[in-house]
């Protein structure tokens, strides 16, 4: 009797996953480029729910002499690009900055649960998401 429970468990199991009854996982990748500068926002979907979220900042600083870099480099963009995004700025988390090959990077996690509720209302699904992106200027692709 257990035996038979196990198999029928085991087949229903196999056929929620081959008919896709799980929840599946999508990453919608949103990029806009102004005046040398990229940015670019990475959210992860289960589902409707969205699970995860990154936000990299690429400037070009190839047009910028050494000591313009030197001074960049001592500058804290963190900050400067949390209160530029007032949206987002409690959910940044880890972030970091580099000038590597002539670019400054930033890149940071965002706490999903502090991004600012009007964010997320609006990002329910990918494709709202993607929606909501693309009307602030993002060239955005889901994958």
């Amino acid at each position: 009797m257990k035996k038979g429970r196990i198999v029928a468990l085991v087949a229903l199991v196999a056929v929620a996953l081959v008919t896709g009854c799980t929840a599946k996982e999508k990453k919608l990748v949103c990029k806009q480029e102004t005046s040398g500068v990229l940015v670019e926002f990475n959210v992860g979907f289960k589902g409707n729910i969205i699970k995860s979220m990154d936000f990299n900042y690429d400037m070009d600083l190839s047009k910028y002499k050494d000591n313009q870099i030197a001074l960049i480099e001592k500058q804290d963009f963190c900050s400067s690009v949390k209160r530029s995004m007032s949206d987002y700025k409690n959910a940044f988390t880890d972030c970091k900055q580099e000038i590597k090959d002539k670019h400054l990077l930033v890149s940071s996690v965002l706490d999903v649960d502090k991004i600012a509720k009007n964010v997320t209302d609006k990002m329910t699904t990918p494709e709202k998401g993607k929606a909501e992106l693309e009307k602030q200027g993002y060239k955005c692709s889901i994958e």
